[in-house]
Parts: structure tokens; sequence; C-alpha cells
């Protein structure tokens, strides 16, 4: 068994940052119950593609969980709402700022019936501060935050994220900081609120960005950072076959382990000069478009030349690498057959993370948790 079964979540949340996070308490043993509104529940369970009824997105982030349908709206299911904050260790919600406070089951009203209960909220940008109602998605956060303005070429447009790298950094710091808040409450049996926002964490996210502006003003954007694909040494280049190969030599010994690979050793002091980095650039694109992706794979094999393949996802989960760490799971589900979900981050050697049921349908377990509040 995970490390948290003696640990109750109650999901308030919608769609991914809180969703993921508590996943990852469901995967860790937590017994999760999804609070869902009737007749819709989760936006998420309406997305495509699907197995049978169920959302394919729905049963990725969803796995491990229990299902209950309640209408905070009408008095009743809030009570009993509220009858289940007293089993519980933590509450996590993602509702706009002060809705769950008109519906009478945020945090004030939580304590009032479990003085140690842990109470997660995450926001697009807090309850306090101009931003406060704004709605918006990762792209946004990220935009607001500077970090879209540093990706890209220079001269060129700002090139947008492929992944959702605020709603997923959001998900593992809320994980954190409601197990050290949890940690407290343990402690003294004291609860407390906690909330975090995707803005402020999308701020957070660059420290080394930060630490130079804050030390010397010089502003990191398009074409005058290291890491966004504007040195010779941590670049993308085109291959022979029109693939691609990644390029992250920033220690010296791997740019003169990445020459050798090359077969240019008389290129390693040219990294000294930073004026030549325009023609070093172009001259080692040259080179990598004389050989396949597959070539300059076999290649770089024996080296630290820190040279890796442009994969595609099918790829990368084909990768020997990626079935030693069981990162694909097979899901043998009685009413959806077999199927495929990533596996599990975090390898614990006492108490692994493991797949205990799958992702429930909506208000499955209704009757199931209520009745228990009953006896």
């Amino acid at each position: 068994m995970g490390p948290l079964t003696d640990v109750r979540v109650l999901d308030l949340s919608r769609l991914l940052p809180g969703p993921f996070c508590t996943r990852l308490f469901a995967d860790m043993g937590a017994d999760v119950i999804k609070i869902e509104e009737p007749r819709r529940g989760d936006y998420s369970r309406e997305f495509e593609p699907r197995r049978g009824s169920m959302s394919c997105w729905f049963m990725e982030v969803n796995r491990n969980k229990k299902s209950v349908a309640l209408d905070l709206k009408d008095p009743r299911q809030k009570a009993q709402f509220l009858e289940l904050v007293k089993t519980a260790d933590i509450v996590v919600e993602s509702y706009r700022p002060g809705v769950l406070q008109k519906l009478g089951v945020d945090f004030a009203a939580a304590r009032q019936v479990n003085p140690a209960i842990v109470y997660c909220s995450i926001a697009g940008f807090g309850a306090q501060g101009p931003f406060a109602h704004r709605a918006d998605h990762d792209l946004g956060y990220q935009s607001l935050a500077g970090l879209v303005s540093m990706s890209g070429i220079k001269d060129g447009p700002p090139a947008i994220p492929g992944t959702l790298v605020a709603d997923m950094q959001a998900a593992a710091m809320a994980g954190m900081s409601i197990l050290a808040a949890l940690h407290h409450a343990r402690r003294t049996g004291e609860g407390q609120s906690l909330s975090l926002n995707l803005f402020d964490v999308c701020l957070a996210m660059v420290p080394g960005v930060a630490a130079t502006y804050f030390g010397s003003g010089f502003v990191s954007q398009r074409g005058n950072n290291w890491l966004g694909g504007n040195f010779p040494n941590y670049n993308v280049y085109r291959t022979k076959d029109n693939r691609y190969v990644t390029v992250g030599c920033l220690e010296e010994k791997f740019w003169r382990e990445f020459c050798h690979v090359l077969g240019r050793p008389d290129l390693i002091p040219a990294l000294e000069k930073e004026e030549d980095y325009a023609a070093l650039t172009e001259e080692i694109g040259r080179v990598i478009a004389t050989r396949t992706l597959a070539e300059w794979v076999a290649a770089a094999e024996e080296h630290d030349a820190c040279l890796e393949p442009v994969l595609r996802f099918d790829e990368a989960l084909a990768l020997e690498q990626t079935k030693a760490d069981e990162m694909v799971l097979e899901i043998d589900d009685p009413r959806y057959g077999t199927y495929r979900q990533m596996g599990f981050v975090p390898k614990f050697s006492a108490t692994p993370c493991a797949v205990y049921r799958p992702a429930p349908a909506l208000g499955e377990h209704t009757d199931e948790i209520l009745g228990a509040l009953r006896t």
C-alpha cells in the first residue's frame, strides 16, 4: 500500500492542476473523494477521445479516486459535504475567489466542523489584486509572467510552449505545500488554508532569470539568453533526414565531447568568443545536416556529448529507458478492457504507488460514502 493510506482528500477541483495534484495523492494510496456537481461533473468528462462512455483524459487524471455527486447550492447536500469534511484531512478546490464562500463551504466553514482541516485553493491569479477575477489559461499566465517572451529566436515571434507548464508545476507545488500543512496539522491539531496561483508559479519558475535581473538588471528575452536557442552549445539542429537533435553542452567538458562527436575538435575554442556565435551555430548546423538522426544518435552513444534526438511522444514511450522506469502501465479494467496509462514518477521502496481503481463514473460512490456518514 502507498504511503498516504491514512489520508482522506476531498477534491472539489476540475480540469487539470487540482485533479492532477489529487491524483498524485490517490496514486500514493490516499482516499481521494472527487466532489462533482450532478449531471455534468468535471468538465473533462466531456473530452475526446473516449473509451466507451468515459473520456480518456478524465481517466488519466482521475484514476484511484471515488466520485460523489453533490449540489452544493442545495442546503441538505451542502450539509452532507460538511459532514464529509469532518472525516477528511484535506480539501482541494480550484473555483474563482469568493465562489465557495458564497456557497458556505469555504475554509471558514470547513474549519468550524474540522479545526485540523488543510484547505488548498488553486487559482489563476489568487484572491487579491486587480486580476483576481480574470479568467485565463496556461499560455496567458506564462505570457504575463514573462516566460513566453524568452522563448523563440532573436527578432522572431515568441514561441508558444507545447505543454501546460504552469498547470503541472502548480499541481506539484500544491502537493508539496499540502503535505507540509498536513504535517503541521498532525503535530499541532491546527489546520490552515493555503493558496497558490498559476501566475505566481510562473514568476517563481525561473530562479536563474530572477537572480540575474535582481543582481544586474539584465532582462532575459528572445535573442539574449542561453536557454532560448541563441547559443550554439544549447540549440536544436536539423539532420540529413529532416529530423532534429538537441545539443545542451553547458559545461566545457560536454562541449569538448560534442565537438569530438562532430569530428571537429577545432571548434572547441570557438565557444570562447560570443561575437562568433552566429557563425559557429551555422557551422554546426552544416555538419549536423550531413548525417541522419539515427547516425548522430549512434555517433554520440559512447560520449557524454549531451546530444539527444527530438522524439515524438510515441517514440519516447517506446524507449528502453521508459520501459526500464515502468512509465507505461497496462490497466485491466472490467468496464473498458485493457488500456495504457502513464506510470508513477516517484519510486518508493517500501510503499510503492499503485493503481487501486479506475477513474470513477459520475457519482459512482455517492450512496456508499454518504451512507457511511449515517452509520
